[in-house]
């Protein structure tokens, strides 16, 4: 394994570390395909949750023989050693400071914002990380110095602009949704989202028994939430990767559209509703999760907590990028008040002092290995799809307390299938709290639905990560011929819709109707 890290000693060192990597990169594009694929994995979106779901891949990738190049603000740990040497850290830390308990819940969710205004600036948002990579260095040696890769990866989230990686080294492209599927997505791979049934990922509906309303507001956030990301995003991103990569880049959307080999999709159909997908759109729920073996060799004082607190322990964490301090103060007391009127221990992530003794407390616990512990009977989350996603795995009961996002509907697809209580964080009491922790422990039907719900979760003919070790080796070996792409990405609107079709036949009937009436006159 090797790290670049760029110190800020000035130009001569910027100079080496360029050097360096063009060194590293091009010594790998030039390995004989045999020994291993040239993987190009382009993530420099700071929040960590977004990385977390990667990095288990591009190390197996690394430990398979393939050559993996990551450009990313998450170096890997230089005594966490594995793949041989053959991953290779491009560092834009320095440029894109990682994102980590950082976000103040009271001054950037203390009040609603309505979606148009959100997806504008979750699209700015990445445009500026876009536009920071782009001027990296590093990253700058990578688009303007010849160098082969076999096949490059993205993230879709808000944005599309490293697609143009794909372009320039004209290599399929392999994008990871770390959320559910959103309309984008489906649009880019002309994956069905018939919005009578199938719910957006922002919306908290089940999908079964949609009221009139409900399915109209489903259809407009399906259909314009693609046309806001297109407005927002993908005519921005077009003209960044044109200013970096030359006038003559196509646009972005049809970079993603024509590249796109393959979606690996943070879903499992055991956690949402079911839904119909083309064959290049593949789930991998959970990929991020560790194996029991390694999560049974970690023994530490978190183990050694969780041993000692027979009464059971609650665990709670509002994951990586919200500040759990951040929260108003009386929010932050009625927990505490409700913590110290039950007999469990209290493990909470959180980054301030907290004077209880009923209340462990730290900036960072190992969440994995804490929900697997046997005495951990409840889990109280803001709805992040990776933490749910552990809990459901390990079977732990969660009160949901969702904040931004697809949290919300995260947290409601958890309370339909009866193994979570929803709070809204806005409206949190000492006597809510208590209740909810009560019930959740105490009622044994969540507990019972969790281990359910966990069986069903972990039933797979192979592991989310070797389903995607596999389907990434796919492209590999075919490219972009793979032969899974749906034919539907070519057709306008109206030819998927059938539109013309309809209007044709509408008009054969209008014709006979007129026939008939003009038949009808001459009879009398």
């Amino acid at each position: 394994m090797t790290a670049l890290v760029i110190e800020p000693t000035g130009r001569w060192a910027v100079g080496l570390q360029v050097s360096m990597l063009a060194v590293m990169v091009l010594s790998l594009a030039w390995t004989p395909a045999t020994s291993g694929a040239r993987i190009l994995a382009v993530f420099p979106y700071n929040g960590h949750s977004h990385f977390a779901m990667v990095e288990p891949l591009m190390v197996a990738l690394s430990e398979r023989g393939h050559h993996v190049t990551v450009i990313s603000p998450f170096p890997r740990r230089k005594d966490n050693v594995g793949g041989g040497g053959r991953y290779v850290d491009v560092d834009v830390s320095d440029s894109l400071p990682p994102v980590i308990s950082q976000l103040n819940v009271t001054k950037e969710f203390g009040h609603r914002v309505d979606p148009v205004t959100g997806l504008r600036d979750l699209c700015r948002m990445n445009h500026r990380v876009c536009e920071a990579t782009f001027e990296h260095p590093l990253v700058r040696a990578l688009i303007h110095e010849p160098r082969t890769f076999d096949v490059v990866f993205t993230e879709a989230f808000a944005t599309d602009c490293f697609s143009a990686f794909a372009h320039a080294y004209d290599a399929p492209l392999v994008s990871i949704r770390t959320s559910n599927y959103s309309p984008q997505l489906n649009q880019r791979v002309a994956n069905p989202q018939n919005p009578a049934y199938l719910v957006n990922h922002l919306l908290t509906y089940t999908g079964h028994g949609m009221s009139f309303a409900q399915r109209l507001i489903n259809a407009l956030a399906t259909h314009f939430g693609a046309i806001g990301f297109h407005a927002f995003s993908d005519g921005p991103s077009t003209e960044l990767v044109r200013r970096h990569f030359g006038p003559g880049t196509p646009p972005v959307p049809e970079i993603t559209r024509r590249r796109t080999a393959l979606v690996l999709v943070n879903a499992h159909h055991s956690l949402t509703q079911p839904r119909p997908t083309v064959p290049n759109a593949v789930e991998v729920g959970g990929l991020h999760i560790t194996q029991p073996a390694e999560l049974e060799n970690a023994a530490n004082e978190w183990t050694d907590y969780c041993d000692l607190c027979d009464q059971g322990v609650i665990y709670v964490s509002f994951g990586s990028l919200l500040k759990g301090s951040s929260f108003p103060v009386q929010f932050t007391t009625a927990f505490v008040r409700a913590f110290e009127a039950l007999p469990y221990c209290v493990l909470w992530k959180y980054e301030g002092e907290m004077i209880s003794a009923r209340i462990k407390v730290s900036k960072w616990m190992p969440q994995q290995q804490i929900l697997s512990h046997k005495n951990v009977k409840a889990f109280i989350t803001h709805g992040g799809l990776m933490g749910v996603m552990e809990a459901v795995h390990f079977a732990v009961p969660m009160i949901g307390i969702p904040v931004f996002g697809d949290q919300q509907s995260n947290v409601a697809d958890c309370v339909a299938k009866g193994i979570a209580i929803g709070l809204d964080h806005q409206q949190i009491t000492v006597e809510k709290l208590i209740k909810s922790i009560q019930s959740i422990i105490m009622d044994s039907k969540y507990k019972s639905k969790a281990s359910e719900l966990s069986a069903r979760f972990r039933d797979r003919p192979s592991s989310a990560l070797e389903t995607a070790v596999f389907w990434t080796e796919y492209v590999i070996r075919h490219g972009n011929s793979t032969n899974t792409a749906s034919l539907a990405m070519d057709f306008d609107f109206y030819q998927y819709f059938l539109l013309d079709v309809v209007s044709v036949g509408l008009l054969i009937l209008l014709f006979l109707f007129y026939i008939a009436c003009q038949v009808k006159k001459c009879m009398h």
